[in-house]
């Protein structure tokens, strides 16, 4: 579905499954345009059918979803209708292959009905104030069951554990991290950086006190009890990280002269008289020992997000034939991009 449209936890978790992976999606089904499938059966995988029951709630879903972000989803006989069908019974039909391949990975995927109920209990906590009720209102306004909720639950934590297996194997050595670090410099080198921190006050006189007796141990101190610029003077007087162009020209002027760690003489602006000093960061490498474990980390969730997008292709692939539509309009286009912006697997 279109990136803009924000998906509550619940309603991501039918859309998210094996497409959320980041991968293109090959259109399941058969060369028959159509098949001869029960009435009110739009689709079926396997041996699992998805009803116009089912689509029709998805699609509501989404809807009423769509509606609560202030957006809309086109109507039926509307423009783009069509592509609003086909995404939502590709989600469904997603969810059951997801099911499929669980049960086929065997217990290491298996989701019990405690870790079901722990993880609703996780997203009560996070997205509901840990309120029940408002958990149960946010189900109704879109038109979800409990039983429909425990169900997303149960396949998003199938698609994890997944995941987890799939990529049970996969290594990111420290020799592979070194390696990483060695050609690729321009990542671990770090710009120099200023932190200025002022003093304000009205009048000269004052400033001219101020700066007797200010001293780079007593600074912030001094600017919590004296400077007028309340915000900053909070934070010691800190302004955080300057950078040219951002200050008035009297401040910039001096603020970039400093030293590191000298205090200036005061200085008038437009805004009262200023007693400036700045912390200057230089230039510098950030060390192979710095960088080793984000590097690992990073590099490790994307050899395990490649690993896992080429098993999901073929996943995809294979279910192809298995996957028959009940109408030809409601089948994918041949090939279909996953949705931007949709969650990767963990």
């Amino acid at each position: 579905m279109p990136k803009t449209i924000r998906r509550s936890p619940l309603v991501a978790g039918v859309i998210a499954l094996l497409v959320a992976v980041g991968v293109g999606v090959t259109a399941c089904g058969g060369d028959d345009d159509s098949a001869d499938l029960p009435a009110g059966v739009v689709a079926r995988v396997g041996d699992a059918n998805v009803t116009q029951e089912q689509l029709d709630a998805a699609i509501s879903q989404t809807t009423a979803e769509a509606k609560s972000q202030g957006q809309t989803v086109p109507t039926e006989g509307s423009d783009g209708y069509d592509q609003v069908q086909q995404q939502a019974l590709q989600s469904l039909v997603q969810q059951r292959i997801v099911g499929f391949e669980a049960r086929e990975c065997g217990n290491s995927c298996e989701v019990t009905d405690e870790q079901i109920d722990e993880d609703l209990a996780r997203i009560i906590e996070t997205n509901f104030n840990g309120k029940q009720k408002e958990f149960n209102d946010f189900l109704k306004d879109r038109g979800i069951t409990q039983a429909d909720a425990r169900d997303i639950v149960k396949n998003g934590l199938q698609q994890q554990k997944l995941f987890n297996h799939v990529t049970r194997g996969v290594r990111f050595t420290e020799a592979d991290a070194k390696a990483y670090y060695d050609e690729h410099p321009d990542e671990f080198k770090v710009a120099a950086g200023r932190t200025a921190s002022h003093i304000l006050v009205a009048t000269e006189a004052e400033a001219d006190r101020i700066r007797a007796e200010v001293t780079p141990e007593n600074f912030a101190e001094l600017a919590r009890e004296n400077s007028t610029d309340t915000a900053s003077a909070k934070q010691g007087g800190s302004l955080g990280q300057i950078q040219k162009g951002q200050l008035v020209p009297e401040f910039e002027k001096v603020a970039f002269a400093l030293k590191d760690g000298e205090i200036s003489q005061p200085v008038k602006t437009q805004f009262g008289w200023h007693i400036i000093t700045v912390d200057v960061t230089p230039a510098r490498t950030t060390s192979f020992a710095e960088a080793k474990d984000q590097i690992i980390q990073t590099q490790l969730s994307q050899k395990r997000q490649t690993e896992f997008t080429t098993w999901s292709e073929g996943v995809l692939k294979d279910w192809e034939e298995r996957t028959v539509y009940a109408d030809a309009d409601l089948k994918p286009p041949a090939t279909t991009q996953a949705a931007e912006g949709a969650a990767t697997a963990p």
